[in-house]
């Protein structure tokens, strides 16, 4: 290629292949001689208006000098799905080549590169690599209807990808960048012409899924901005393009395009703005507008985030309240079956399992984990019954809720190793009868016993520290009654944690047994001096699903009766939301919800629908600000 690339944002581009071993063209004027037999001869070039504009990209990459369109040895177009013979090495750089195509095709004369053995088919490859200041050939899809003008057969090809260039800089290595369209268009894969005069399409045969733009071994950015050119199909991004810009290590910054949507016409080159490299980050990338810079400031950079959820599984086993199980109510609805119980109920497995997948989350804290439910391979695993349903996670559940090893009231979580580094964890107990706690001894930390376990985290992607906290507080009868052990302990939750984490931002989760504005809200309130609860949070900013103003409650049922119907249980009773997210120092909780899982029980009359527990799990995505 002589030159640089000069194309103004959303003006017409000619094909930048002399760099990338794929198409570069233009029209030849001198005449094609008769067809020879069984063979099909034209002349192929792009159209007059792709060709390169001397305007320049505003402040980027700013030189006035023309790009040379050219074809390279090896290429290949199709007429009718009839292969021609690839351009040699005589004609390598030439802007000008007439193919030979094998057969004698019959008019209509459909023109594709690259080319194959269909008569309207484009595939565009699912990974595209990176070539310095320009974009793969393998990309470089056109189409074109051949005619005979002035005695000979001759075509102008037109683009089917439209291109988005963007420039990174900084001291990374890059690995690849995975781009997915957030409206579930296709990027890659077969698309069938329907219209080769408007390069109409069909994507019924394209493939969903993820684009890979790869640096090969690496590529090391530095001060100077380094442009990445993709090529994609020429439609309406309904909600915008997102780019995951991976190190070799797997940490990776999000960049964003078009977050309103956006129609790229194929024969746009559409530029944004460059930006340094920082794993962790977001970024909402602005379109740079024709000969003017970025036009609209800097984008809000979004801190980097995990989604954090809560759950007290409530265990269910033989020993923990059976004989309620059969109770039914004072309305004589039916309760839950005796046998209804996490070992002997496969249907309450799946949902189970469901529940804890369709959180979703990064980081779960678990309560009431039981005796056999804390490692794989035991009688209700909840690693198994987890992992059954799809969810993969590292377990931390070994947390014994007593010095005897009684795991009735345990408290744990588990993680996605992909995305957190677990540095350390540990538990201390808390205590009934004041506002401290004890990492060595049970002494006064209730019957059953009540007690915190904590876990310093790194943040793979952005390097952040963050100490997390599960904890179950008695209800408002138990350890005295008036809800004194439950102030108490949230009391010693916010000394623990205070002494533990220090400055580092901080998560706590669990069942509370505790809620605002209730008979049961001292121990929330003593919790509120110290956290921010994440539903008053994301109410605070608007963000609340209004579904969560009337449905307020996580407890699905109650222990009397076992009859968990979570609309009943939960509608109008914000006394029932006892399940708690909340945060401290440099993190803020940014969405809500609670997820809803059911099974059904028995049948015909006799069946009831249940909640796999008597509490809804939490989740909240909050940012480590």
């Amino acid at each position: 290629m002589e030159g640089t690339i000069m194309m103004k944002n959303m003006l017409k581009y000619g094909l930048l292949l002399a760099l990338t071993g794929g198409l570069l063209c233009a029209c030849k004027s001198d005449p094609v001689p008769a067809q020879p037999e069984g063979v099909f001869i034209l002349s192929a070039g792009l159209p007059d208006d792709t060709q390169v504009s001397k305007t320049a990209l505003g402040t980027v990459g700013a030189v006035n000098e023309e790009v040379k369109i050219l074809w390279k040895a090896g290429d290949k177009i199709s007429v009718n799905g009839n292969l021609s013979e690839a351009v040699s090495a005589a004609d390598d750089g030439e802007s000008v080549v007439e193919f030979t195509v094998s057969g004698s095709p019959s008019a209509p004369y459909r023109v594709l590169y690259p080319g194959n053995s269909s008569t309207n088919v484009l595939t565009l490859p699912a990974t595209q690599n990176y070539v310095a200041n320009s974009f793969d050939g393998s990309a470089a899809a056109t189409y074109g209807m051949a005619t005979l003008r002035n005695g000979k057969y001759s075509t102008s090809l037109k683009n089917f990808c439209g291109i988005i260039r963007f420039a990174l800089n900084g001291s990374a290595t890059l690995d690849r960048i995975e781009l997915n369209s957030l409206g579930s268009e296709k990027l890659y894969g077969s698309f069938t012409i329907t219209n080769f005069e408007t390069g109409a399409f069909t994507d019924e045969n394209a493939t969903a899924g993820t684009l890979t733009y790869s640096f090969g071994s690496g590529l090391t950015l530095s001060n100077t901005d380094t442009y990445v050119y993709v090529a994609l199909p020429a439609q309406t991004y309904a909600s915008g393009i997102e780019a995951l810009v991976y190190q070799a290590d797997g940490a990776f910054m999000r960049l964003k395009f078009w977050g309103s949507g956006k129609t790229l016409a194929s024969n746009a080159l559409v530029t944004f703005e460059s930006k340094s490299f920082a794993a962790g980050r977001t970024e909402n990338l602005v379109e740079i507008n024709s000969l003017t810079a970025e036009a609209g400031g800097e984008p809000t950079a979004e801190a980097p985030g995990i989604t954090v959820a809560t759950y007290n599984v409530m265990r269910l086993d033989d020993d923990n309240r059976p004989a309620a199980a059969t109770t039914g109510d004072s309305n004589g609805k039916i309760a839950r079956p005796a046998n209804a119980i996490v070992k002997d109920c496969t249907a309450m497995q799946t949902a189970l399992g469901l529940a804890i997948y369709n959180t979703a989350a990064d980081l779960i804290g678990f309560n009431e984990i039981g005796d056999n439910m804390y490692a794989s391979g035991q009688a209700y695993s909840l690693e198994d019954i987890a992992a059954a349903q799809g969810a993969s996670y590292t377990w931390k559940l070994n947390f014994p809720g007593s010095e005897s090893g009684n795991y009735h009231y345990c408290n744990g979580f588990a993680y996605k190793s992909s995305v957190l580094t677990c540095n350390e964890s540990g538990k201390a107990w808390l205590r009934y009868n004041s506002e401290s706690y004890s990492t060595s001894s049970a002494t006064n930390s209730g019957d059953p016993n009540r007690f915190v376990v904590w876990a310093k985290f790194t943040h793979k992607v952005s390097n952040k520290v963050f100490y997390f906290f599960v904890t179950q507080l008695p209800t408002y009868g138990q350890d005295g009654g008036s809800g004194t052990s439950n102030t108490n302990m949230s009391g010693g939750v916010n000394a623990f944690a205070t002494a533990k984490a220090g400055s580092y931002p901080q998560i706590l989760v669990g069942d509370m047994n505790s809620a605002p504005g209730h008979n049961n809200q001292a121990g929330y309130n003593k919790l509120k001096v110290y956290w921010t609860d994440a539903y008053e949070a994301v109410s605070a900013a608007g963000n609340l699903a209004a579904f969560y103003n009337t449905y307020s409650g996580t407890q699905s049922g109650t222990g009397d009766t076992y009859l968990y119907s979570i609309l009943q249980f939960t509608k109008n009773h914000p006394e029932r939301r006892i399940d708690h997210i909340m945060t401290h120092g440099a993190c803020t909780a940014q969405s809500y919800r609670t997820v809803r899982n059911v099974y059904e029980f028995g049948s015909g009359e006799d069946a009831v629908t249940c909640s796999p527990s008597d509490h809804l799990p939490v989740v909240s995505y909050i940012t480590l600000d």
